[in-house]
């Protein structure tokens, strides 16, 4: 018969630390830029190293003066300078000469046709100090602060079971939240999201 085990509680960055990164990958012209936008996507959506290295052109839309990034069913507006990070990012991929298609790769591999590792990219990460793990975790307890899980799951792709859980880590009470938009059917979403 098999126990349930619970998950331990992950390893987080304290605040400073992980704004310190986010920063470091937003502003740091010495890293490569493929790993600031990665580092960025992590620290700021905690998303997995998989999710990432598996976006394309596609899933950014500048039309309208306005950047955004569907990591699941609601584009995200992106704040600047990330806009812009990934847009030159985006650009860097057409002039590799293999990324030619309106869908390519935002992080291609080393092969044409391919997308980037994550192991590689993992430890690219490691080598600007930023643990995946840690820095995932931080994003998504400070996510599931702000938002309630009916929000996360369409913004990053998540399972509603899994932003549940991420909630109950913060302790946050949604009831307040839901209330008000329960009387104010003119709020749609929230500010920083299209």
């Amino acid at each position: 018969m098999r126990s349930h085990r619970s998950k331990a509680e992950p390893e987080l960055l304290d605040e400073d630390t992980h704004w310190d990164l986010l920063q470091q990958c937003i502003h740091d012209e010495e890293l490569p830029l493929d790993g600031r936008v990665a580092g960025s996507l992590l620290l700021l959506f905690g998303q997995h190293l998989s999710r990432i290295v598996i976006l394309t052109t596609a899933y950014l839309d500048t039309t309208g003066g306005r950047t955004t990034l569907r990591l699941d069913d609601t584009p995200i507006h992106l704040p600047d300078p990330l806009d812009r990070l990934l847009c030159r990012l985006a650009e860097q991929q057409f002039q590799h000469g293999w990324a030619a298609t309106s869908s390519s790769w935002l992080f291609s591999g080393a092969r044409p046709g391919a997308h980037r590792s994550t192991g590689p990219l993992s430890r690219a990460l490691a080598a600007y100090g930023i643990s995946v793990r840690p820095s995932r975790a931080t994003a998504l307890i400070q996510l599931a602060q702000d938002m309630p899980p009916a929000v996360l799951t369409p913004l990053l792709g998540m399972h509603v079971i899994t932003a549940q859980v991420w909630r109950r880590r913060t302790g946050s009470d949604w009831t307040a939240y839901l209330q008000v938009r329960r009387r104010a059917p003119g709020i749609t979403r929230p500010p920083y999201v299209q």
